[in-house]
């Protein structure tokens, strides 16, 4: 009889954690399920988005860069100019070819977005023409301690530029004094003016690539 229970007790223990194994298979599949419904779900986000973004700017007015909010207008100019890109057998002579304020504003698109963590990020990433483009940007558009700070680092990344090499805590130095002036400005002061360059040069950004 005790034999009887013990075989039943450990039956029923075997029970349990077969019961207890299916439910935390069952969880772990409903969480992959999940996941990959937000992930899908981010996506067609992402998609709908950049699509309503380039229809909207498909054929700009000066109406619509004046009413467009700056990040979204930098965006969407950006995104014209990213399309046409994308369709040229050549892509870097197809950036050297667009007038230098689509180049600019293309160029700060990424750096802003690009260098909200380090500055260096931005570099890593990136190099020759947007590199470039954005160091004219920068000294044309905005100026001051940004540009001098980001000349410094471009200098570091600078394939071409023998006389200056940087340490690794150098480098961090200018990180922390580019984000540093990114929130004491904000980024939306710094869209604002490059707003204010894109509307200076209204006739330009009107105009469709060809």
């Amino acid at each position: 009889m005790l034999e009887s229970m013990k075989e039943y007790t450990l039956l029923w223990a075997v029970l349990g954690i077969s019961l207890l194994g299916c439910i935390f298979l069952w969880y772990l599949a409903m969480k992959s399920s999940q996941e990959r419904t937000r992930r899908r779900n981010e996506e067609i986000a992402r998609l709908t988005y950049e699509r309503e973004l380039r229809e909207e700017f498909a054929n700009p007015t000066q109406q619509l860069l004046i009413d467009t909010p700056p990040a979204r207008l930098i965006e969407g100019l950006s995104s014209n100019v990213q399309t046409w890109l994308e369709a040229q057998p050549d892509m870097r002579a197809a950036f050297h070819a667009l007038p230098e304020q689509k180049r600019w504003v293309y160029a700060l698109g990424f750096l802003v977005q690009e260098s909200r963590e380090a500055l260096s990020e931005f570099f890593r990433k990136n190099g020759d023409p947007l590199t470039t483009a954005a160091m004219e940007a920068v000294q044309m558009i905005i100026g001051g301690e940004f540009a001098e700070v980001f000349n410094q680092e471009f200098a570091a990344y600078d394939n071409d530029n023998e006389e200056v090499s940087l340490l690794d805590k150098e480098i961090l130095l200018l990180d922390a004094r580019f984000h540093a002036l990114l929130l004491q400005f904000g980024e939306n002061v710094l869209y604002a003016e490059i707003k204010e360059h894109i509307l200076s040069n209204s006739i330009i950004f009107l105009v469709n690539i060809e």
